[in-house]
C-alpha cells in the first residue's frame, strides 16, 4: 500500500507540473480540503475539487516555477512530501522549502496540509506587484 501511495502522488505531481487539470481532478476526492499555512493572500483552506483547482491552477503564482521534490515518506493514509519551490514576481525571487502532507482516501488524495518554511517572505513576495 505504502508504495501505491508514493506511485499516486508521484502521478500527481508529474500532472501537476505538466499542467493537466483533468489528470489533477481525477486524483481528488470530490470533498477534498487544501489547507495552506502562512499569511500569503493564497493562504488558507480551499474545498471541493473546483475550489482546490482555482487555488493550484491559478495564473497569480509565481513566474519561472520550479518544484524539486526531495523526499517523500508513506503510510497507509498519508504522503509526506518534502520539497523545494523556486520562482519569481518581476525582479523578487523566492526559493522555499516546504512539507505538504497528503491525506488519502479510496486511493484518491481527501486533504492536504502544506507547511511553508518561509512564510513571512512568501507572503511578501506575494503581496508585491509583479
Amino acid at each position: 500500500m505504502h508504495q501505491e501511495n508514493l506511485v499516486l502522488v508521484q502521478g500527481l505531481y508529474a500532472a501537476y507540473m505538466a499542467g493537466d487539470r483533468s489528470a489533477v481532478a481525477a486524483a481528488m476526492t470530490p470533498n477534498i480540503r487544501w489547507h495552506n499555512s502562512g499569511f500569503d493572500p493564497t493562504s488558507g483552506t480551499y474545498e471541493g475539487i473546483e475550489g482546490v483547482l482555482g487555488f493550484l491552477m491559478a495564473e497569480n503564482h509565481l513566474e519561472d516555477y520550479a518544484l524539486e521534490v526531495v523526499d517523500m515518506l508513506s503510510s497507509d493514509e498519508r504522503v509526506a512530501v518534502i520539497a523545494r519551490t523556486t520562482g519569481r514576481r518581476g525582479s523578487n525571487r523566492i526559493v522555499n522549502d516546504f512539507v505538504q502532507v497528503i491525506r488519502l482516501e479510496d486511493h484518491r488524495v481527501s486533504e492536504v496540509w502544506n507547511y511553508y518554511w518561509d512564510q513571512r517572505g512568501l507572503a511578501q513576495l506575494m503581496s508585491a506587484a509583479a
